[in-house]
C-alpha cells in the first residue's frame, strides 16, 4: 500500500514556499503539468488516496468527499495494466473538466485505487486501509483460504461486478490543489479518490471470501 500524495495531481506535498523567482517557477511548471508520484504511480502499488466527511461544523460520515490536498492522476512511464483498463479508459471519455491532455499520460497507469480518511494526509488513509486489508487476509486464513496476494486485479473486478457493495464512490472533489487546472471527481473510478472508500460488509463478502471470484 502506497499514499498518494498530499499535493494533489501537481506537488509531492505542497507549494514549493517563499516569494523567489526560482518558487515562483517551480510552482508555475508543477501547474502547467500533472506530475506522478512515486513509488504509488506503480502499478505494484495500490495507491491510497484521501476523504474527509462532508460539512464544516456538523460533517457528514455518510457524505464522503475528496480531501483537498489528495494526490491522484497518471504515471509517466508505466502503462496502464489491463485490469484498469475500462474502468479508467471510460473516466477519460466520459468526464468533462479534464486537465489538457499534453500535460499527464493518458495512457499510463492512473492512481490511486482506493481512499480512506485523511485529515492528517494519505500517511493517515494508507495505513488505514492496509489495516482494513490485514483483518480480511485474517478471516481468510481462520478460513483456510489463502492470503489475497496482489490486489490490483480483484479490487476493478470487485468495483465492476458488484458496483457499490465494497467501495462507496465519491463523486465530490478534484486535484486541482493550489492550481487551475486538475482531475475532476466523476461516477466510478477516478484519478482523485480511485475506487472510493472501503465498505466492510462488501469487503469481507468479495476479499474474505472466494465464493463470487470467477476463475
Amino acid at each position: 500500500f502506497g499514499s498518494s500524495g498530499d499535493g494533489g495531481s501537481h506537488f509531492s506535498f505542497d507549494r514549493f514556499s517563499g516569494t523567489s523567482e526560482l518558487a515562483n517557477d517551480l510552482n508555475d511548471i508543477s501547474c502547467s503539468f500533472q506530475m506522478p508520484v512515486f513509488p504509488t504511480s506503480s502499478p505494484y502499488i495500490t495507491s491510497v488516496g484521501g476523504t474527509v466527511w462532508k460539512g464544516t461544523l456538523f460533517p457528514d460520515p455518510s457524505h464522503p468527499v475528496a480531501w483537498s490536498r489528495t494526490g491522484g492522476g497518471f504515471a509517466w512511464q508505466f502503462p496502464r495494466p489491463p485490469h484498469q483498463d475500462k474502468m479508467v479508459s471510460d473516466y477519460l471519455q466520459s468526464t468533462s473538466g479534464l486537465p489538457p491532455a499534453s500535460s499527464y499520460n493518458t495512457t499510463a497507469r492512473g492512481y490511486p485505487d482506493v481512499s480512506a480518511v485523511s485529515e492528517e494526509g494519505t500517511s493517515q488513509s494508507s495505513p488505514t486501509v492496509a489495516g482494513i486489508f490485514s483483518l480480511l487476509t485474517d478471516l481468510r486464513l481462520q478460513r483456510g483460504l489463502k492470503p489475497l496476494g496482489f490486489l490490483g486485479p480483484r479490487l476493478y473486478m470487485v468495483a465492476e461486478k458488484f458496483p457499490g457493495e465494497a467501495f462507496q464512490d465519491v463523486t465530490e472533489g478534484t486535484t486541482a490543489y493550489h492550481c487551475d487546472n486538475g482531475f475532476p471527481s466523476a461516477k466510478g473510478w477516478d484519478p482523485v479518490t480511485g475506487l472510493g472508500r472501503p465498505v466492510w460488509e462488501g469487503l469481507k463478502r468479495h476479499f474474505a471470501s472466494d465464493d463470487t471470484v470467477v476463475s
